[in-house]
């Protein structure tokens, strides 16, 4: 019987990083994103001919634990 595979919902960094990693111990993945790139808020725009590398603003340090 061959390994499961596993679908990724959302193409942020997490997304991409948790497909990586089951890929790389060989589980079949699939990532599904509803925009037309990956990234999530990380991108990046031009803005008056110059490039500028947005990203996510605010990392949460709360933690909670069951």
């Amino acid at each position: 019987m061959g390994a499961i595979g596993v679908a990724v919902i959302g193409g942020g960094i997490r997304g991409l990083v948790s497909a990586y990693v089951l890929a790389e111990a060989g589980v079949p993945v699939v990532v599904y994103e509803k925009q037309e790139r990956l990234g999530g808020h990380a991108k990046t725009v031009n803005f008056d001919a110059v490039e500028l590398d947005l990203g996510l603003l605010f990392l949460n340090p709360v933690r909670f634990y069951i």
